[in-house]
């Protein structure tokens, strides 16, 4: 019996054996099957998001195409208007002058000033112009080089100093014989090599505010010593392109934008005005010692004396006249005069005295 027993509980576990390989063996068959199936669905997604980058690519490409072809004809439709309005103008301004040409009285005046612009907009520039500098608070002579790339005023004493967490510069313009105190926002600095010289020189730049005639503009300029150099500013390219058009057959062309301010003549310029003793500045100059009120005082035309620059402000005659205007009685204050007014003064003093000593008798005989 025993050994009955041993032959079915071996081939129970026989079978056992077999059945478990068997469902190994399906398992692992399952297995490899869902990992072919995940692996084609990772390659179908991987295709499918590569198709997708591939079209985001296309569809940016698109975008920007689009972008430039809008603004292309945006520009392209701009420059049509603005050629049409230069025409239009330019029409207007000819009738309007072969108008007034034949006698007719017309009420219009022209758009645009043919010495001064051409009829496509553009300003005309001579040889040298006048260029009025904010930061300087002054007009400087200043050659128009069509040859520099960028554009330069004269600078000493150059100092590094920061406001409001931005770099600035403080430079003196010293020309004429004055000195000009300017401070600017830095801009970069750059390599120079100039065409005569082989070395590199670095400059820094400023950022300025000019105008010129009527046109105002904000541009990059170097700073350099240019007090051996006959202009202490020079304009270049920068400031012409698309804006300007030169004649160096002609010099001066445009109005000074600050007729009354202080102006910076060429060295040469400066040099013959000052063997010949004039000073194109003068006008200026007794503005600005008149603005000095306080400062100085000086004596009046009448000899009176003054407080100011400004003989009407004479004293005490003035406090005078304040008090009285106040309300209140002034204080006998008389301003010092020459002998002759000092005498009428007495007089007009005694007699005003006499009156009173008078007045009082009379009111006592009256009593």
């Amino acid at each position: 019996m025993g050994v009955i027993k041993m032959k079915l509980k071996n081939k129970v576990l026989t079978l056992a054996f077999l059945l478990a390989c068997s469902a190994s063996s399906a398992f692992a068959e399952q297995t490899s099957q869902l990992n072919d199936k995940l692996i084609n669905l990772d390659g179908t997604i991987q295709s499918i998001n590569g198709e997708l980058s591939s079209q985001k690519s296309e569809v940016s490409a698109l975008k920007v195409e689009m972008r430039i072809l809008n603004d292309t004809v945006r520009k392209q439709i701009l420059q049509e208007l603005k050629a049409l309005e230069r025409q239009n103008q330019f029409m207007y301004d000819t009738l309007v002058q072969n108008n007034k040409a034949e006698g007719v009285d017309v009420n219009a005046k022209a758009i645009r000033n043919y010495d001064l612009q051409t009829p496509d907009g553009k300003i005309i520039l001579g040889g040298e112009e006048y260029i009025y500098v904010k930061q300087a608070q002054a007009t400087l002579s200043a050659r128009i080089d069509t040859g520099a790339s960028l554009s330069s005023i004269t600078a000493q004493n150059i100092e590094e100093f920061e406001r409001s967490n931005k770099k600035y510069l403080r430079f003196d313009i010293v020309a004429n014989d004055r000195v000009i105190h300017v401070e600017a926002p830095f801009v970069r600095q750059i390599d120079i090599r100039q065409s005569s010289r082989d070395e590199v020189q670095l400059r820094p730049s400023v950022k300025l505010s000019i105008k010129i005639g009527d046109y105002s503009t904000t541009s990059e300029f170097t700073l350099v010593n240019r007090e051996k150099l006959n202009y202490p500013l020079l304009i270049g390219r920068n400031v012409l392109t698309d804006i300007a058009v030169v004649d160096v057959s002609r010099n001066n062309v445009q109005p000074r934008a600050d007729e009354n301010g202080l102006l910076i003549l060429a060295r040469d310029e400066y040099k013959a005005n000052k063997k010949k003793n004039i000073n194109v500045n003068k006008k200026y100059d007794e503005e600005m010692a008149a603005n000095a009120g306080g400062q100085i005082a000086v004596k009046a035309k009448d000899s009176v004396k003054s407080l100011g620059t400004d003989p009407d402000k004479s004293l005490p005659s003035v406090s005078n006249k304040i008090e009285s205007e106040a309300g209140s009685k002034p204080e006998s204050k008389v301003d010092e005069k020459t002998d002759d007014k000092i005498e009428k003064v007495e007089k007009e003093q005694v007699s005003d005295k006499k009156k009173d000593s008078k007045s009082k008798k009379s009111d006592k005989k009256s009593k």
